[in-house]
């Protein structure tokens, strides 16, 4: 079994992925913006969920292919 580099491992990714969306989050957290009488920190955290639901079909697809590399 290969060792792989963990620089190149899908859940670094996502993590910083994540990482970088929280971080535009919580820049807006103390806004008081509002759109359709919602504040935009509640929208930005409700498309968020999408993004993290897409995020976890992604890693799941990634890390089963290499998975199924390494054991060929």
């Amino acid at each position: 079994m290969a060792k792989r580099s963990k620089l190149k491992d899908p859940g670094l990714l996502m993590v910083l992925i994540l990482a970088v969306y929280s971080a535009f989050v919580f820049a807006w957290w103390p806004m008081e913006i509002y759109l359709a009488g919602i504040s935009l920190v509640a929208w930005l955290m409700f498309f968020g969920l999408f993004i993290w639901f897409t995020l976890t079909v992604i890693y799941t697809v990634w890390i089963e292919r290499i998975e199924k590399n390494e054991s060929d």
